[in-house]
């Protein structure tokens, strides 16, 4: 299996409370909009009730993992490019520092901790300006095709988180592996996304709890600073400190 693959799931593993903090508001719009959601006064709602809801979550899902599966393809098509006229090994290279500065962002934001993941995040806002208001068209849910073209359709969010493992997508080295890719990293945020579903009501309370956001942003700063560590020592720069440079097949060493 790809490495790339690999580091993709674990980012969006370790990177799920992100999700939370930037699809809650999602979360309430789905909730309310989808046909027997449970109501506010039975948080957890009925059995029946939940069920109903699952064809929902999971097409909208569906519909975000295939938007990130396309991206990722499109994105690794970057590697066929000919290293004749692209300089590829080193641009290979510096969007993978990309991916571990974004894992950065995310965690100090996480952690409550003075961060550029906002201005990072900006970089795709004109895009969402434009595909925002067709979300629209397809709420209230009425069935779960909508929530499929939903879901697809808020795979173009604004999130560093993304824009972090697309960075590792665009260094593959054909479409397929940038599909691959980008499906671990879509495939590893389910179970939080699933979750956020069956207990919508009390997301919030979760994420206000101070604890919880700054342990997950601990892990995502580990995950972040680890990424950090194998471009440093790729670079050369790690064997001041004494690290050996890790084998990558995208990133050669020196």
């Amino acid at each position: 299996m790809s490495p790339l693959v690999v580091s993709a799931f674990v980012m969006g593993l370790f990177g799920g409370v992100h999700c939370i903090a930037m699809c809650g508001g999602v979360v309430g719009v789905l909730c309310s909009a989808a046909p027997r959601c449970p109501s506010a006064a039975s948080a957890s709602g009925s059995s029946a009730s939940r069920l109903s809801q699952l064809p929902y979550w999971l097409a909208y899902n569906g519909g975000r993992i295939a938007s990130y599966t396309l991206l990722g393809a499109l994105f690794g098509a970057l590697g066929t490019l000919s290293t004749g006229v692209f300089p590829l090994e080193g641009f290979r290279f510096a969007l993978r520092g990309v991916a571990a500065l974004c894992m950065l962002a995310v965690g100090l934001h996480l952690a409550g901790l003075p961060s550029v993941i906002r201005a990072v995040e900006a970089v795709g806002a004109p895009l969402w300006r434009k595909v925002s208001p067709l979300t629209r068209r397809f709420l209230p849910l009425r069935t779960p095709w909508h929530a499929l073209v939903l879901g697809g359709l808020w795979g173009l969010m604004p999130c560093g988180l993304l824009y972090g493992a697309l960075a590792l997508s665009a260094t593959a080295e054909s479409p397929a592996i940038g599909a691959m890719t980008m499906a671990a990293f879509g495939i590893a945020t389910l179970p939080v996304m699933l979750t956020m579903g069956a207990v919508a009501q009390s997301v919030t309370r979760w994420l206000a709890r101070l604890w919880v956001r700054r342990l997950a942003g601990a892990i995502v700063l580990a995950f972040g600073l680890w990424s950090t560590a194998g471009v440093a020592a790729q670079s050369g720069i790690g064997e001041v400190f004494g690290l050996a440079a890790p084998k990558h097949h995208c990133c050669p060493t020196r």
